[in-house]
């Protein structure tokens, strides 16, 4: 799991903490499961995404253990996609990221009301999502 920070991200974070006067709590952390993507029931696709040359990216969610979970998710990926790109989805800061070779989901947050997830493709190791990203407040 690699954490990927953007300039406005640091620079919304500083001025938060700058005019505040103290640091802020941390908001808790989110659950995650591997199993989720596999095992849920009452799968529903939220948001998806042609990407030529690459297959559909797909925002997913679904219940577990009697709980909400969303993860990304691609179809019918590319060679293209298999040997250079990987999925994401992040949230509250944190990012999964899934080598789209070998398996075609993410790593899954828990779902939690008024929480921001997005989901997009980027080349490996590149840290950043190549093209739009799905974005979901649940």
């Amino acid at each position: 799991m690699r954490k990927i920070w953007t300039l406005a991200g640091i620079v919304a974070t500083a001025a938060i903490v700058a005019s505040s006067g103290a640091v802020p709590a941390a908001a808790a952390a989110l659950a995650t499961s591997s199993s989720a993507p596999t095992s849920a029931s009452n799968v529903k696709t939220k948001a998806y995404s042609y990407r030529s040359g690459l297959g559909t990216l797909q925002m997913r969610y679904g219940k577990y253990k009697n709980k909400t979970w969303i993860w990304a998710r691609i179809e019918k990926p590319t060679k293209l996609a298999n040997d250079k790109y990987e999925i994401t989805v992040a949230a509250q800061g944190t990012y999964l990221h899934k080598n789209i070779s070998g398996t075609s989901y993410t790593t899954a947050f828990e779902a939690k009301d008024g929480v921001r997830y997005k989901v997009c493709i980027a080349k490996i190791d590149a840290q950043l999502c190549t093209g739009p990203e799905l974005a979901w407040v649940y």
